[in-house]
């Protein structure tokens, strides 16, 4: 039995013990098993550095002809907006925003509307396995036709991929299956070959045209809706 001079040092074990575990947090759970984030911030980009804004046309130049080339009936303008929603959900989520436009080329050839059994949109995300999470990340987010708007769905495919490649440690090949949902080796390859067009693409605009001739271009024009 606890005797009575021991009792107040106990209840202040107690104390510290219950204020330990409080503060303690659980980390978010990989592969979109649990959303933690209740609001997508946008991130503002600099205009301090004109070598960015080079950059940043130069990637929407290779992205737009990639997607107008497999989508022959999308036009300029249209394309020209998905481009920039990719590079908007490439900052804000860490992905390259190659990576995300060759997931759209091989999930839906560039198509808004494009649905299939249980997926939607230009990423195809699977609506019934993805709603409660998604709905609780984005707050304009709240039914199937807010999903298939093109900024919504880019950002919320590049969303779940970025916790698939977080639980696959970086490997580009697990975390591609893993979207797919299945391993599929020939979706894998296919979308990493439409990565590295465009990287090589990106290359041979830098050496063509320079950062002098890009900047003076207006060649592609953004449409943030």
């Amino acid at each position: 039995m606890m005797s009575r001079s021991s009792q107040p040092a106990f209840l202040v074990f107690l104390v510290l013990l219950w204020s330990f575990f409080s503060i303690v947090t659980v980390p978010a759970f990989a592969e979109g098993e649990r959303y933690d984030r209740l609001e997508v911030i946008v991130p503002v980009q600099s205009e301090e550095d004109p070598g960015m804004d080079v950059l940043s046309d130069l990637k929407a130049d290779v992205i737009v002809s990639a997607f107008t080339r497999v989508n022959r009936s999308l036009d300029i303008p249209t394309a020209s907006n998905y481009a920039s929603h990719v590079l908007e959900a490439a900052g804000e989520f860490g992905i390259h925003p190659f990576m995300i436009a060759s997931i759209i080329i091989r999930e839906s050839t560039v198509r808004q509307n494009a649905r299939s059994r249980y997926a939607y949109g230009l990423m195809q995300i699977n609506w019934k396995a993805h709603r409660k999470g998604l709905t609780k990340a984005f707050s304009t987010i709240r039914t199937l036709d807010d999903l298939l708007q093109p900024r919504n769905n880019i950002f919320a495919g590049t969303y779940i991929f970025s916790w698939y490649l977080r639980s696959s440690d970086g490997d580009m090949d697990k975390a591609l299956s893993k979207y797919l949902g299945r391993t599929g080796k020939k979706y894998v390859s296919r979308v990493m070959s439409g990565y590295r067009d465009m990287i090589k693409d990106l290359e041979e605009r830098k050496d063509k045209y320079g950062s002098e001739t890009v900047r003076s271009s207006s060649s592609v024009a953004f449409a943030v809706e």
